[in-house]
C-alpha cells in the first residue's frame, strides 16, 4: 500500500495549515497516512532514511514536506514528493499525479 509521510514540526504554521487537510485527503484517496514529527527522535528515526534518501544534505527540505513511498519500514521505493503549503485542491491534485505516476512505475 502507499504511504504519505508528513514530515513537520508543530511550530510550523504552514504545517499546521495543511493538517485542517492533509490526512483527510490522503484517506480519501485510499493511502496510508504518517506524520513524522522531526522534533520527535521515535518517530523520526523511524523514516528518517525515506527523508535522508529524498534530501540527502537537507538543504532543499522545505516544511511541511510529503513523500509517497511503497513500505516506509522496509525496503521503500519514492514515488515522490510534495514540498511546502498548497491549497487543498491543489494539494489534492499533486497527490493524484504522484499516484498516478506511481502506478504506471514512471
Amino acid at each position: 500500500m502507499l504511504t504519505l509521510l508528513k514530515f513537520s514540526t508543530p511550530e510550523c504554521p504552514i504545517c499546521q495549515t495543511m493538517a485542517t487537510f492533509d490526512a483527510k485527503v490522503a484517506e480519501e484517496l485510499g493511502l496510508a497516512y504518517v506524520a513524522v514529527d522531526l522534533r520527535s527522535p521515535d518517530i523520526y528515526r523511524r523514516y528518517r532514511n525515506v527523508l535522508l534518501k529524498q534530501y540527502p544534505l537537507k538543504r532543499e527540505l522545505q516544511l511541511p514536506t510529503y513523500i509517497l513511498v511503497d513500505d516506509p519500514e522496509g525496503e521503500f521505493k519514492i514515488h515522490g514528493d510534495i514540498s511546502g503549503g498548497l491549497p487543498e485542491s491543489m494539494f489534492r491534485s499533486r497527490l493524484q499525479e504522484l499516484m498516478s505516476s506511481a502506478s504506471t512505475g514512471h
